[in-house]
């Protein structure tokens, strides 16, 4: 594994535990992490404190900055917010002979019809990654128990305080919660049904703690939508598969609010004069408390004194079918560690953030070790991941895989002569 690794907006919440992991276990010879925001990125590089790492700035509204960014790389890790896809992909496509991962998971379909172009340009990128992979492999694993799978119930435990957020992860929740998103899903008897209500198919879960038994409902993550494509799910004839989600208390009152005020189906309203959007003002109020929490990095210990426990994302998958003509359950846990940054001054959402920010660097070390060798652009599922070596990865740095329970088996007894 050697040369240059560019880590577009490595500065951000969700991709600083990307390029600290890339300090802690890749031999890359340089890292680049390119970034508008030169005052975080160079305290990250600061932190780092390894050679091998510079802060480059970079406009991503201008798709020639990306190039001259990208230019002379050979990997790249795409951590930019959603509406910089386009950019990156055309940026990605002139560099050419690039090997990448990429935090965003929207506009599927648009993305994905690029993959031959991208091919002949001589790129792979690792598309939706991220949390995502975690839960798509801890899909794999439980599924693997099966002989006959019926349902695969995926499960997002976001335990955090409303004002601990980050722009991007409060445009994310509110829009899952929007009424007139399509894209709540499930796959059932071989087709996707989407277009499912806000707050709709509940069902208690319990996760470990600090969440604990939580009432889910389904969320627009696209798990029903590419889970079906894995070999494993087709394999083993899933029938169902859903992905709901837990969120804090405050979150859940914030969510229901928006609703019961009828917030989302208001165009605008006249406040002293002035045309505002209602969604708008409490986002941006929700944001700009979080915004000046991510400007104090302290010790671990002291970045969320207002709870006794750690602000964290828990993922589990739930799985039921047949094994040995009986029916059983099994259901997988994935925990992330704290602190990752190593007791690092850092702030309250890049530590909760490496949930996200470690699979782009396993990922990512996965290909340029050649474990992974699809060429265009993929997703987890048809990538050809071994689920256990990631969690072994994975396990390495921290995180924590549980299996809460197996179903039964009967080993048979081995001839003895």
């Amino acid at each position: 594994m050697s040369s240059k690794t560019v880590v577009l907006g490595g500065s951000g919440a969700m991709t600083s535990g990307c390029v600290y992991d890339l300090h802690q276990t890749s031999d890359f010879d340089e890292i680049v992490v390119a970034d508008a925001d030169e005052d975080n990125a160079r305290r990250l590089v600061e932190l780092v404190d390894d050679d091998r790492f510079r802060f480059e700035p970079v406009d991503a509204t201008d798709t020639d900055d990306l190039v001259r960014v990208l230019e002379g790389a050979e990997y790249v890790v795409n951590g930019l917010p959603y509406p910089f896809e386009e950019n990156v992909l055309d940026a990605m496509q002139e560099v050419g002979d690039l090997t990448g991962v990429d935090l965003n998971a929207f506009d599927f379909d648009e993305v994905l019809d690029r993959s031959e172009e991208f091919a002949e340009a001589g790129n792979a990128l690792w598309f939706a990654n991220g949390g995502l992979v975690s839960t798509i492999a801890l899909g794999m694993v439980a599924c693997e128990q099966f002989d006959d799978v019926e349902d695969v119930n995926f499960y997002w435990g976001m335990w955090r305080l409303l004002t601990q957020t980050t722009p991007g992860l409060t445009d994310t929740v509110t829009y899952e919660h929007n009424p007139d998103v399509d894209e709540r899903a499930k796959w059932e008897d071989g087709e996707v049904i989407n277009d499912l209500p806000a707050f709709s198919e509940q069902r208690t879960f319990e996760f470990p703690d600090p969440i604990g038994e939580e009432e889910t409902y389904v969320i627009s993550h696209p798990e029903p939508i590419t889970f079906p494509k894995s070999p494993v799910a087709q394999e083993k004839n899933a029938d169902r598969i859903i992905t709901r989600g837990a969120w804090h208390d405050e979150w859940k009152r914030y969510e229901r609010t928006l609703h019961a005020a009828n917030a989302f189906e208001t165009d605008s309203l006249e406040v002293d004069g002035t045309e505002v959007d209602p969604v708008e003002v409490m986002q941006e109020q929700v944001k700009s408390q979080g915004l000046e929490l991510e400007t104090q990095w302290k010790p671990p210990a002291e970045l969320s004194s207002e709870t006794e426990w750690t602000p964290q994302t828990i993922l589990s998958a739930e799985v039921t079918g047949t094994a040995d003509g009986q029916n059983g359950r099994a259901v997988f846990h994935f925990e992330q560690p704290f602190p990752f940054f190593d007791g690092n001054d850092i702030t309250l959402m890049r530590e909760y953030g490496c949930y996200v920010g470690v699979p782009l660097s396993v990922t990512l070390q996965l290909m340029a070790d050649g474990d992974i060798d699809e060429d265009g652009i993929f997703i987890t599922e048809t990538s050809g991941l071994d689920a256990d070596r990631y969690f072994e990865e994975m396990e390495a740095r921290g995180f924590e895989l549980t299996a809460e329970q197996t179903p039964n088996r009967t080993i048979p007894a081995q001839n003895q002569d």
